[in-house]
């Protein structure tokens, strides 16, 4: 465990959940709850849901269940003692070092060994790029319209050809080799040497949200290949995990973020004026970029270069932002030209026009199904219904959902009915798929409003009841021997509970939450978080559905054991102990059949 029960308790009691949410959630009282739209899958009703009561959350969508600590790991996507970290942080609470194991120690000091490392080696790039053997990149920013308070906001630089004199100058700081290789600042030769990584580079620093230099991107000088060489994986450096100018961006007011493609289109929109712009550093979106947009802003304009390359990843962005539910637009910059030399050729006003006159997700789709495909050809025509259709699905307000059916309709040359007759089947084939569920324990379903069916163990019921309920102890105690629970991971569970009241102790959902750190255990949690939340009323009968089952499940493990046994006794001809597992059979059959007939 990295954090001590204590510290994990007080780190849960010190963060509200409704709080905690809020940040990436727009939140309205339902009730006694708290309801908005799920960030965890896509959808355009709310079905996701907050109890401050509880602290817990619950999407009757997509089923995600958990505490605050488990809604940080997967909003954050981090680990769960990063999450710990990140919510003793919101917190003001200061965790000790001593509260973190040997590895975790050594994990932390590593990575504040690599921030102050990057840290050196970019003022180190900034001063090389104003030195003699800088002159041609600094030309370089110069031409491309760059000017020094630009470059100096930015901490842009130059890396010397040579190779050794980063290298030298770190040492000459006092950091050893292996820390300049782990944070991807050097590289070892064939020969057994090592030498600077960048060489003959413009140097653009990557800072993360909290300031620290990650790591670095490097456009080359001369011929050399690739043409921009990034920081290799570190421990504190993911390039799918970051966006370019996210220190700066994320403070403006305006709820919204400007998403280029490179480190040039980015600087070159912010020095014009335009000041919450990031880059994705030349990839696709992925999930994690795209959770980090949704953690400070709600609506995006994706700006990508205009060739195909950028267009393909335009539209793998715009879907994956879709999904969470952020407010997508897309600006297409004229003939061809990327941000970057748009805004140096036209202007700040020209660029700030083009923001107003942005796509919309659906409209920009609509172009490039056109585009792609020839409506004149019968089957062309079909297929551009059905992704039109499916697009339209998803819009719930009906005035602009019409608007766009009348668009398709003309465009396809069918009557209106016809598409809305189409959009129809999507939406009756989303809402079977998104059906909910009702949690069964055996065969008698239970009061957790859902009208679908999913089996759960019986297990993880009765230990979300014992949580609800610590009255319920002295029965399940009387009924349920511990020792005829096969599962092992659960066990540890109960066994928890058992043992805090037998001694007449409380507990509930927040006692156990330091379990969370083990991978396989938070798995098994998620199902009894969501008995916790949906369940309204327990009685008895369902304690003893849960314990039955239980119990059921034992006897069909010894007998299938059992009658493994028999067939080995009966191959080595040992007929006294077969006839004693005979009998110990007959047993456990008769067992069997008293609690199928109840």
């Amino acid at each position: 465990m990295s954090y001590s029960k204590d510290v994990i308790d007080r780190v849960i009691e010190e963060n509200d959940i409704v709080d905690i949410v809020s940040n990436y959630v727009s939140l309205k009282r339902s009730g006694k709850d708290f309801k908005g739209l799920c960030p965890f899958h896509h959808e355009k009703t709310p079905s996701f849901n907050v109890s401050q009561e509880k602290q817990l959350y619950h999407c009757f969508g997509c089923h995600a269940s958990g505490n605050v600590i488990t809604f940080v790991m997967n909003i954050e996507n981090i680990g769960f003692k990063e999450a710990v970290e990140f919510l003793a942080d919101k917190a003001g609470i200061k965790i000790e070092e001593e509260n973190l194991s040997g590895i975790e120690y050594q994990k932390k000091k590593l990575k504040e060994e690599i921030y102050e490392i990057n840290r050196l080696a970019a003022i180190f790039y900034y001063k090389c790029l104003y030195s003699r053997s800088g002159q041609a990149a600094l030309k370089y920013l110069y031409d491309r319209g760059i000017d020094d308070v630009t470059i100096k906001r930015f901490g842009l630089g130059y890396s010397p050809s040579s190779g050794l004199e980063l290298l030298k100058y770190l040492k000459e700081h006092k950091y050893s080799i292996d820390t300049m290789v782990n944070a991807g600042l050097i590289s070892k030769s064939n020969n057994g040497g090592f030498y600077d990584r960048f060489r003959n580079r413009v140097m653009f620093p990557i800072i993360d949200e909290k300031n620290n230099v990650i790591g670095f991107g490097g456009r080359v000088l001369d011929n050399m290949k690739p043409k921009y060489l990034n920081t290799p994986e570190t421990i504190v450096f993911k390039k799918g995990k970051t966006l370019y100018g996210i220190n700066y961006a994320k403070k403006t007011r305006e709820d919204k973020f400007i998403i280029v493609e490179g480190y040039m289109d980015a600087i070159a929109l912010y020095q014009s004026g335009i000041d919450n712009v990031v880059a994705s550093l030349g990839t696709a979106l992925t999930l994690e970029q795209g959770k980090l947009i949704k953690k400070y802003k709600n609506i995006v304009v994706i700006s990508y270069d205009a060739d195909e390359a950028g267009v393909e990843a335009t539209i793998r962005g715009l879907n994956l932002l879709d999904e969470l539910n952020l407010n997508v637009n897309i600006l297409t910059v004229p003939n061809g030209k990327d941000p970057d030399e748009y805004v140096r050729k036209e202007g700040f006003d020209a660029f700030k026009k083009l923001l107003e006159k942005t796509d919309t997700l659906i409209e920009y789709k609509i172009k490039k199904y056109k585009q792609d495909l020839d409506l004149n050809n019968p089957a062309d025509r079909i297929k551009y219904i059905k992704k039109v259709c499916k697009d339209l699905s998803t819009i719930n307000d009906k005035v602009k959902r019409d608007v766009y059916v009348s668009i398709v309709a003309k465009d396809a040359q069918i009557p209106e009915n016809t598409i809305r007759a189409e959009i129809d089947q999507f939406v009756k084939g989303f809402v079977q798929n998104n059906k909910k569920t009702r949690y069964t324990v055996g065969n008698n379903r239970h009061n957790i409003k859902y009208s679908g069916i999913k089996k759960i163990p019986s297990l993880k019921y009765l230990i979300a009841l014992l949580l609800i309920d610590n009255k319920l102890y002295d029965k399940v105690k009387e009924k349920l021997d511990i020792n005829d629970i096969d599962d092992e991971l659960l066990k540890s569970v109960i066994t928890f509970i058992f043992e805090r009241l037998e001694d007449g102790g409380h507990v509930d959902i927040k006692d156990l939450s330091f379990m969370l750190d083990n991978a396989k255990l938070r798995d098994e949690f998620n199902d009894i978080f969501d008995i916790l939340y949906s369940e309204k009323e327990i009685n008895e009968k369902i304690v003893d559905d849960c314990i039955r089952e239980i119990i059921k499940d034992d006897l069909s493990r010894k007998i299938v054991r059992i009658k493994k046994e028999i067939d080995d006794s009966y191959i080595a001809g040992d007929i006294e102990k077969e006839r004693e597992l005979l009998v110990q059979l007959q047993n456990y059959e008769k067992e069997m059949l008293k609690l199928k007939n109840g």
